[in-house]
């Protein structure tokens, strides 16, 4: 499974839990997900839904790179993202703050 397929499932869950749903707020954002082995594409969360799409977007609010094993590991939580970070196993452009929000979600919608 891709990074892309657990974070379509984590938005799917997270869609469906009206505490997590709270958090996405009316304020629109867009996140680009450029793994280094598969195709980019990019998260929007706002406007009450969360939405995973193929391709690039333009000005995304932060850039996530990384290898697909790492991403598909940060959205299930099985690493630590600041620690990825601090190793260069992932960089993260733009507005860091607004990407580990994601990542948070991410994980509150997978317990």
């Amino acid at each position: 499974m891709t990074s892309k397929d657990i974070l379509k499932n984590l938005a799917a869950k997270a869609s469906a839990n009206s505490e997590v749903m709270k958090a996405v707020g009316g304020t629109e954002k867009r996140y680009q997900i450029n793994p280094a082995d598969s195709p980019h594409y990019y998260v929007t969360v706002g406007n009450g839904a969360i939405q995973v799409m193929d391709g690039d977007t333009a000005s995304p609010a932060a850039t996530i790179s990384a290898t697909d094993a790492i991403l598909s590991d940060l959205f299930l939580g099985k690493v630590d993202p600041v620690q990825s970070f601090m190793t260069g196993k992932l960089k993260v452009s733009g507005d860091i703050f607004g990407a580990q929000k994601l990542t948070d979600l991410m994980k509150k919608a997978g317990k």
